[in-house]
């Protein structure tokens, strides 16, 4: 029998205490930790491969959709929910892996902390977060609710289950012929008693967990200094415009089509311009990673030398996991974003989902880079 591993990670306000089961990566594989600029919850798992707040290869984060999908083994109709902001990449990614083979249709959703004129399947609240708002968008119009037998829900990381559990909760009332829930992630923190007693609270469904590494944690705070989220965070709903056939409302599926990116001055961009002799880093913007993410895969597999990351609304202390960050006012959300541990040595390129968005964004300016918006295609 393999034996668990202990670990004291010190943070700049504390530090946490994890004991880690055999899992399918190793966790310095997997993680690194940073500290929140946050009263509610002081510490934060950095995955080096969801293309976040560490930037990383676009395959390395393939490797995980495909050892995630693999795990999971469904028949029929399949919704997966990728939970927004950090894992809405992630939760696209794990349902491209899955309609490869999947016996029946494959559609994807996400919460979203953006508000636009349609109704709403329903909301939950993410007690812990700098911005607690999550909504679901009724998805009856792209997707036939009632051939929805199977449900899988993406996070980053499960810490103490209660955000799944209210989504669950609400799926279950929304999807009339739910049968099975797969709740899948990274990392898994709850602990084998906590999976028991979720399984008792859903009589009605098969419940499942799935993650690449599993244990459980504890967080100990040194500094007696009361945090507080910075000035401007973005804690509100966004109204800037977004895309609403990118996973907001339901999307199926099926054969992926030419995505296409435009410039500033809306002219196709492939990347066909740019040099292999350069090293480059794609970043995605808040939400919008999955979309950036497939144009850095396509990037890497022609050969060219690249990293991806992405743009985020949560406030994060320098030092520990973050070497770097970079703070912007953006006037499309009314509050401060950020973007963590830009690699110096490298070009980015900004990706946004709007051109609204784009021209509202201070980034791209601040960094004198390359932009490129989603197309129509």
């Amino acid at each position: 029998m393999q034996c668990k591993s202990e670990y004291t990670i010190q943070l700049n306000n504390g530090h946490l205490d994890l004991v880690v089961e055999p899992s399918v990566y190793l966790m310095e594989t997997l993680l690194e930790f940073a500290s929140r600029e946050n009263p509610n919850r002081a510490y934060l798992f950095l995955s080096k491969v969801l293309g976040k707040y560490i930037p990383c290869l676009p395959s390395e984060m393939r490797r995980t959709y495909q050892a995630l999908a693999n795990m999971i083994s469904v028949t029929g109709n399949i919704l997966v929910l990728g939970v927004a902001e950090t894992a809405t990449g992630l939760g696209a990614g794990v349902a491209d892996e899955i309609s490869i083979d999947c016996s029946g249709s494959t559609f994807y959703a996400q919460t979203t902390r953006y508000s636009f004129d349609k109704n709403l399947a329903f909301s939950i609240t993410e007690k812990h977060s700098h911005a607690p708002l999550h909504l679901i968008y009724d998805m009856a119009d792209n997707i036939d609710l009632t051939s929805i037998e199977n449900l899988i829900l993406v996070d980053d990381e499960i810490s103490t289950g209660k955000t799944l559990a209210q989504i669950t909760q609400g799926m279950c009332d929304y999807l009339p012929n739910l049968k099975t829930v797969h709740w899948v992630s990274l990392v898994n923190w709850i602990s084998r008693g906590t999976c028991d007693r979720f399984h008792a609270d859903y009589t009605s469904i098969n419940l499942h967990f799935h993650s690449l590494l599993r244990g459980e944690f504890s967080f100990k705070q040194s500094s007696k200094k009361i945090l507080k989220f910075p000035n401007l965070t973005a804690m509100d709903l966004s109204t800037v415009s977004c895309r609403q056939d990118t996973g907001r409302r339901g999307v199926k599926l099926e054969t992926p089509k030419e995505i296409v990116f435009v410039d500033e001055e809306n002219v196709p961009f492939t990347g066909s311009e740019l040099s292999f002799n350069n090293q480059y880093v794609i970043v995605g913007t808040g939400e919008f990673t999955f979309f950036p993410f497939l144009f850095a895969e396509k990037l890497e597999n022609a050969g060219y030398d690249v990293l991806f990351e992405s743009t985020g609304r949560s406030p994060i202390l320098q030092g520990d996991g973050i070497s770097s960050k970079l703070k912007f006012y953006d006037p499309g959300h009314n509050a401060y974003y950020y973007l963590y541990n830009l690699p110096e040595n490298r070009t980015p390129i900004i990706m946004y989902e709007t051109m609204e968005q784009f021209k509202m964004c201070p980034l791209h300016k601040l960094i004198n880079c390359k932009s490129i918006i989603l197309g129509r295609n």
